[in-house]
């Protein structure tokens, strides 16, 4: 009797199954950087009508709502539940919440294209947080495609950060020195990564992607608006905006549903398929896509050195996913069982 199925088709391979799981998390993480890119000059546009402390909890309200509904019409009611231990879903939670406190404080005490150059760095937070957290090797291919992506990132900063002091004579030059926030801007970047490690860590392998990313997303709500509440009452941050214009409502939901919801779904996706470091490189793809979106959408014209910058952080990426092909990899070393 055969086992090929219906059709005759034998089995599929350990190569088909990989490159299929190589195919997966690719898109998964082009869709993510894609939207992370549109969600650039969507944050630049709703921050003139929300501060940054506010506009975080209301994304995440409405993301909470439709990851919510898509879990109960796609799974059932049960899987609304956690298949882990709360505190470990709390962690999980407060890991994004401090990702986008830290990250907005940092933008809100120094230039975003100091920001822009120190997020190029990511590959490497990502790679020694992973390291410590879990002993991964650097995987084949790392040091190369990282020193790709990070010179391009840096000429894609450097020609803007040289545009904007020359249009902006000394004091903006000045504005691109170090200011405070950087530290508190690699410290969200690391809290990102830990979330995206612990996420694949914790949860059962069974558990879907948009099922983990629903019970984060929700459990992150009370964190935002906590740190929202202490921001308020130490005057950090004013009144909130209650009454927004019909135009940021708009901005709003297509952040929340795309650039929050959908991206983070796609994110861990690609986490799962491909690894935090492979995600490590997409990451600097965010930049790119928010420039092609900004001329293709918002009339922004890029620069030279943005364009040459974009190319050679695309080629990075590629040669770390080509590193990663099935035929590339080499066959796993058995661990030796440890001495007693």
């Amino acid at each position: 009797m055969s086992t090929s199925g219906p059709a005759g088709s034998a089995a599929p391979t350990a190569a088909d199954t990989a490159r299929r799981a190589a195919l997966v998390g690719t898109a998964g993480y082009l869709f993510a950087s894609v939207l992370w890119g549109l969600n650039l000059p969507l944050s630049a546009a709703l921050l003139k009508h929300f501060d940054p402390f506010w506009v975080s909890p209301l994304r995440y309200v409405v993301a909470t709502v439709l990851l919510g509904a898509m879990v109960l019409v796609s799974q059932g009611p049960a899987q609304l539940r956690s298949p882990i231990a709360l505190w470990r879903v709390a962690v999980l939670s407060l890991c994004v919440a401090g990702f986008l406190v830290l990250y907005n404080l940092g933008l809100f005490r120094t230039h975003p294209m100091t920001v822009a150059a120190i997020s190029a760095g990511s590959p490497v937070y990502v790679a020694v947080v992973s390291r410590l957290m879990t002993g991964t090797r650097l995987e084949r291919g790392f040091w190369g495609a990282t020193t790709l992506t990070l010179i391009g990132a840096g000429i894609a900063i450097a020609g803007r950060s040289k545009a904007l002091a020359a249009a902006g004579g000394p004091a903006a030059g000045a504005a691109l020195q170090p200011q405070g926030g950087e530290v508190l801007v690699v410290l969200g970047i690391c809290s990102w990564t830990a979330y995206s490690i612990l996420a694949q860590k914790w949860f059962p392998p069974a558990t879907p992607q948009l099922r983990r990313t629903w019970l984060t997303t929700v459990w992150a709500l009370p964190w935002l608006f906590g740190f929202w509440a202490l921001a308020r009452a130490t005057g950090v941050v004013g009144p909130p905006n209650l009454a927004p214009a019909p135009l940021p409502v708009v901005q709003l939901m297509i952040a929340a549903v795309f650039c929050t919801a959908l991206a983070t779904v796609a994110w861990n996706t690609g986490v799962n398929r491909l690894g935090i470091q492979t995600g490590g490189m997409w990451q600097n793809t965010v930049p790119v896509f928010a420039v092609l979106i900004g001329t293709l959408f918002f009339g922004v014209q890029p620069l030279p050195e943005q364009i040459l910058g974009g190319a050679i952080v695309l080629t990075g990426v590629l040669y770390m996913q080509w590193q990663r092909s099935p035929g590339r990899q080499k066959s796993p070393v058995p661990t030796p069982p440890a001495k007693h």
